[in-house]
C-alpha cells in the first residue's frame, strides 16, 4: 500500500496553497505541490497533523463501557484534556491486552477547518494522523523517539503513544520530557534510552544528567509499519476516500442487492436499538451527575455563605479549605517549613540551604538514594532536580510540581 502523507500546519492557513508532502518506503520522498493534480501517484493519501493539536493516551475500559461510551469516548479522557468533552473528537487504535485501548484525541472544530481546507482543494483523504505516530529510530524495544527543534516537537514513546514537547535549552531538556520521565518511572515502565534528533547543538551530558536517562543523537527515519491510529472515524469516516456500497460491489446482480440490501436493515436495526440503549443509559448518568453537582454546590453554599458566585464547586471548595488552613498557620505545598519536612526525612542533613520563590535549594545534601527522595516528593507534590555545581559540590533543587 503506497500512502502519501500531507502536512497540515498550525495554525490553519486560510487555504492550502502549498502541499508539503511526503512518502515513506524504501526510498523516502518529499516535496511541495501547488494543487492536489500535482500530488505524486499513491493508492491513499493521509493528513500528518501537528504533534501539539493531538492528544495521545490510553483508557482502560471493556467491550460494554466501549458501547456505552460511543461517540463520547472524550467522557472518559476529561481530566486529561483542555477542552469541554463535548468539543472533542477522539478515535480508538488497536485494543491492547487488559482491556487497554489508545485513544487519540482532538479538537473538533480545529479538524472539521482541516478537512474543509483539503475538500477546497478537491483533496480526496483516506485517513489522518498525529505526526507523532509516523516516525521511528532505531527499532529497540523500550526506547523512546523525539524530534526537537528548540520550540517544540514531540516524542514517540509507543507504537501509539507519545506527547509534544515544549521549549527548553541546549542544556535544559524540555519540562513535558521531565515530568512524562518522572511519571514513566513512577509507572514503572522507564525507557531504556531516549534517541533524539535535533539540529541544535544540545549538551547531551547535561540532559542526560537531568533526564537519568540515555540520550543517542540519531535522524527519525519514516515509519515503515501501516499507520498506528486513523482519527478519522465515526462521523468523520464518511469523508474518507471512496464510493457508497454500490460502487464496491460493482455489477452486483439483483440477488445480492437484494441480500446486502436485507443485512444492511438488520445492521441498522440493531444500531437503532443499541443507539436507543445508550442514549437512555446516557441520559441516566447526566441526570446523576447534575444531581451531584447541585448536592456539591448547595453543600458549598452552606459551608461558605458569603460566598457570591459558584462556578465550580469543587475546585472552590478546594481553594477555600485551603485558604482556612493557611490561616490557621498549616503549611501547605510550597512553603518553606512543607518543602523542608517533606525532604528532612529523606537525607542525613545539609551543609546549607536556600529558600526564594517557592524554591527550595539545599547544598551537598547527605542522602544516598536520590532516586528514593525524588519518589518521596513526588508523593507529597514535589518535583526535584539534582545537579553538580562548578566547584563539585552537588545541590538539589525542590519545587512544588506544576500541574
Amino acid at each position: 500500500m503506497k500512502r502519501l502523507f500531507i502536512s497540515i500546519p498550525d495554525p490553519l492557513p486560510n487555504s492550502l496553497d502549498v502541499l508539503a508532502w511526503r512518502l515513506p518506503g524504501g526510498q523516502p520522498e518529499s516535496g511541495q505541490a501547488n494543487r492536489a493534480a500535482e500530488l505524486p501517484a499513491a493508492d491513499e493519501i493521509w493528513l500528518a497533523f501537528p504533534a501539539s493539536r493531538v492528544l495521545l493516551s490510553r483508557v482502560k475500559l471493556s467491550r460494554r463501557a466501549l458501547r456505552q461510551l460511543s461517540g463520547a469516548l472524550g467522557n472518559a479522557l476529561e481530566d486529561q484534556l483542555m477542552y469541554d468533552p463535548a468539543q472533542v473528537h477522539a478515535a480508538l487504535g488497536k485494543p491492547l491486552p487488559g482491556d487497554v485501548h489508545p485513544v487519540a484525541v482532538i479538537e473538533a472544530a480545529w479538524l472539521e477547518q482541516a478537512l474543509a481546507l483539503c475538500q477546497r482543494q478537491a483533496i480526496q483523504i483516506a485517513g489522518a494522523i498525529p505526526e507523532t505516530l509516523l516516525w521511528v529510530g532505531e527499532e529497540v524495544p523500550g526506547q523512546w523517539n523525539a524530534r526537537w527543534n528548540g520550540r517544540d516537537g514531540f516524542v514517540r514513546s509507543g507504537p501509539c503513544a507519545g506527547f509534544a514537547l515544549d521549549d527548553g535549552t541546549p542544556d535544559t531538556p524540555p519540562l513535558a520530557l521531565q515530568l512524562a520521565l518522572a511519571e514513566a518511572r513512577q509507572l514503572g515502565e522507564p525507557p531504556g534510552a531516549l534517541i533524539l534528533e535535533t539540529a541544535l547543538e544540545v549538551d547531551a551530558a547535561a540532559w542526560r544528567h537531568a533526564l537519568d536517562c540515555p540520550i543517542h543523537r540519531q535522524a527519525l527515519r519514516p515509519d515503515p509499519h501501516p499507520p498506528a491510529i486513523n482519527l478519522l472515524q465515526g462521523a468523520y469516516a464518511a469523508r474518507r476516500r471512496g464510493g457508497g456500497l454500490a460502487n464496491r460491489l460493482g455489477l452486483a446482480s439483483g440477488r445480492q442487492v437484494a441480500t446486502y440490501r436485507l443485512a444492511a436493515g438488520l445492521l441498522v436495526a440493531a444500531l437503532a436499538v443499541q443507539v436507543l440503549g445508550t442514549a437512555a443509559d446516557w441520559a441516566r448518568l447526566s441526570w446523576e451527575n447534575r444531581k451531584l453537582r447541585e448536592e456539591m454546590r448547595q453543600v458549598f453554599k452552606e459551608t461558605f455563605p458569603h460566598t457570591q458566585a459558584i462556578v465550580d464547586p469543587a475546585l472552590q471548595m478546594q481553594r477555600q479549605l485551603a485558604d482556612l488552613r493557611g490561616a490557621r498557620g498549616y503549611a501547605k505545598t510550597g512553603d518553606f517549613l512543607h518543602a523542608l519536612t517533606a525532604a528532612g526525612g529523606q537525607m542525613g542533613g545539609v551543609a546549607g540551604l536556600n529558600y526564594e520563590g517557592g524554591r527550595l535549594t539545599l547544598l551537598q545534601p547527605r542522602a544516598t538514594d536520590l532516586g528514593g527522595l525524588r519518589g518521596a516528593l513526588a508523593a507529597q507534590g514535589y518535583q526535584m532536580a539534582a545537579a553538580n555545581g562548578e566547584d563539585g559540590n552537588q545541590t538539589v533543587t525542590i519545587e512544588r510540581s506544576r500541574p
